[in-house]
């Protein structure tokens, strides 16, 4: 088989869970410690499928050069694709292929201060952003999840709001929290991921409700109903 970029074999070091429908698998392979990526940034993970292999993109929470560690923490979801399958069966010393890392969205380190909001899945990311700021920087956010249990730990936490048997599609939720956060005084830079919809519909309340410059606003679609491996591209 070929594969169309530069690609690397890791092996699964270990996986555990780190909230209901969260599980963290850690990679480790001699290629690791060269890796060179930004906070939030996200691989590509060739998992098994029935047609040999399916390209599904993951989230990185934690690079450890020094321990040639890379820790992707993967949304477990109940439809039954191979990127699901995959993180819930996958064991210490399973071998899985990943491609080169890449950014979609980095942090503005000119900025008064930084925003952040989104689902579970993009709790992973931006969560992982946050712990790259500074320890002066001014921070607010907040994220949805379905219920506490959902709710992904972090050493730099932000508030939660759920959901509970409402639609993450096009969250209100989501929408409605970030409408009623205070924000800081100053030009920020505001960080968005989770499902396209709502996504999108954070972008605009930001720029016509809140005051953000389009460029400004950083934002990284994670997943969207019905479409498998959501940017990936072709397996």
């Amino acid at each position: 088989m070929t594969y169309p970029r530069r690609h690397f074999l890791t092996r699964v070091e270990g996986v555990h869970d780190v909230a209901a429908g969260m599980r963290q698998v850690d990679l480790v392979g001699p290629e690791v410690p060269r890796l060179r990526f930004r906070p939030g940034a996200h691989v590509v993970v060739r998992v098994p499928s029935d047609t040999g292999e399916a390209r599904r993109v993951y989230s990185i929470w934690s690079h450890e050069p020094r321990h040639s560690r890379l820790s992707l923490r993967i949304a477990l979801h109940d439809a039954g694709g191979p990127g699901c399958v995959w993180a819930r069966e996958t064991r210490a010393n399973d071998r899985v292929t990943l491609e080169a890392p890449r950014s979609k969205i980095t942090l503005d380190e000119t900025a008064a201060f930084h925003l952040f909001a989104g689902d579970e899945t993009g709790a992973v990311p931006l969560l992982a952003m946050r712990a790259a700021l500074p320890k002066a920087a001014t921070v607010v956010g907040v994220f949805e999840a379905a219920g506490a249990a959902q709710e992904m730990p972090a050493e730099e936490p932000l508030p939660w709001v759920h959901r509970g048997r409402a639609s993450a599609v096009g969250s209100r939720v989501l929408l409605r929290a970030v409408k009623d956060l205070e924000l800081p005084p100053g030009k920020g830079a505001a960080y968005i991921a989770g499902e396209s919809d709502t996504c999108r519909l954070l972008q605009r309340l930001l720029i016509e409700g809140r005051g953000f410059l389009r460029r400004s606003i950083h934002s990284q679609p994670q997943w969207t109903p019905g479409r498998p491996g959501f940017g990936a591209g072709q397996d």
